[in-house]
């Protein structure tokens, strides 16, 4: 579970910005919120399950997310690929000494019950620094630090790391080469990365969203799942068809009315036949109920694309179900879908903005920071009102066209 995200010095974002998980102390007006739409780890720390991202096109909430897949891929890949620190290297762009300033990536999280504190830095040429911190005794320790080659262990927290020290390249992390030599630890970290998807506006992982429920599809039980769940959501499909020699298709069966007003079953092909809609919803439902039954933590750009919004809604609800989530699975997505600005959805604290300065720098904010917000207010409309900023400026495109005219 993501406790929080921090950023610095990415694309769009200058100054740090931090997506925080962490429920506020509020009161919904709808009760029910406060309970459905939070994860209870201790008497002090409670996480939301979700957290809906909103801002003009252009204001950085792509940034933010593949922000947070640039660190996955990062941890995962950078082991096998010195070339990854020159690639990933977009600082921001707008000032004179971005170049010079490396880019800082950190996560807080849980997993197994445990709480961690990782991230580095890094620049075009190396990683910079990194550090990994854990709670002992209820307080916060650091298991190891490091500052270009100098790696500092402790090791009575971390002694999978002695002896390691001078085996980190420059583009690698400490990290996974901890992990190379079965640190225990270090798996651990690099689990909790498997169990973090994320999928861009650039669509990096969609071919991985099909091929997920694809393979889902030829287990019985989750074939059960899925279509249960695209029965609920009126799609009328009676089975679904997986060839194993096709990896990029599949076949599902609907029962139609012909002419004679006779029902028959006609086999169709999900690429060639069904909307767009129906294919994303196809994508995503096998990554949604995989993410429930493990505590996957999904992060999707563009979530309701092509999705009716009664669909997104009741996938956000799915995450908020106490019956359906008992694993702390939980769901951060950007979009532009108003509908979603539901104080019978969401509180407070899980609607963010993001926002370009004067300066051209991207700002994350959330609706909690906002004072005098009643508990039954409009989000939605406010929203489109600008009371919470976050839109886009639009002039009077008439104007542009009178003189063709």
């Amino acid at each position: 579970m993501i406790i929080e995200f921090s950023v610095q010095n990415f694309r769009s974002i200058k100054e740090m910005q931090t997506l925080s998980m962490v429920a506020a102390p509020l009161k919904s007006k709808n009760s029910q919120l406060d309970k459905d739409n939070v994860i209870q780890v201790t008497n002090k720390l409670s996480l939301l399950k979700s957290a809906a991202i909103y801002g003009a096109n252009g204001s950085g909430k792509s940034n933010l997310i593949l922000a947070i897949l640039y660190m996955s891929l990062f941890i995962n890949k950078s082991m096998n690929d010195d070339e990854m620190v020159q690639r990933f290297y977009k600082p921001y762009i707008f000032h004179q000494n971005s170049n010079s300033i490396p880019i800082f990536f950190q996560i807080q999280f849980i997993f197994n019950n445990k709480r961690y504190r990782y991230g580095f830095e890094f620049n075009e040429t190396r990683v910079l620094s990194e550090w990994l911190f854990g709670i002992a005794d209820k307080n916060e320790v650091y298991y190891f630090t490091r500052e270009l080659d100098n790696i500092k262990i402790n090791e009575n927290q971390f002694k999978e790391g002695k002896g390691l020290e001078n085996k980190t390249s420059p583009t690698n992390l400490f990290l996974n080469v901890s992990h190379a030599f079965n640190g225990i630890i270090s798996k651990e970290i690099k689990n909790h990365f498997d169990l973090l998807f994320v999928d861009n506006v650039n669509k990096i992982m969609s071919k991985y969203k099909q091929s997920l429920t694809l393979k889902l599809l030829k287990q019985s039980h989750y074939k059960s799942e899925i279509l249960k769940l695209l029965n609920t959501a009126d799609f009328g499909i009676k089975e679904i068809l997986v060839e194993d020699s096709d990896e990029t298709d599949i076949f599902i069966v609907r029962s139609i009315t012909d002419e004679n007003g006779n029902n028959r079953d006609v086999l169709m092909s999900m690429r060639n036949h069904e909307s767009q809609g129906t294919r994303n919803f196809f994508k995503i439902i096998g990554l949604v109920i995989l993410a429930l039954e493990s505590g996957l933590t999904i992060v999707l750009d563009e979530f309701e694309a092509s999705l009716h919004p009664i669909l997104a809604k009741k996938i956000v609800e799915m995450f908020h179900s106490s019956k359906l989530n008992k694993k702390g699975a939980q769901l951060i997505f950007a979009t532009h879908d108003t509908n979603l600005l539901d104080a019978n959805l969401l509180r407070r604290d899980q609607i963010f903005f993001t926002e370009k300065n004067k300066k051209n720098e991207t700002e994350l904010y959330s609706l909690y920071d906002f004072k005098g917000v009643r508990n039954d207010a409009s989000y939605e409309k406010d929203y489109i009102k600008g009371k919470y900023g976050a839109i886009p400026f639009v002039g009077d495109f008439e104007t542009l066209f009178e003189e063709a005219l």
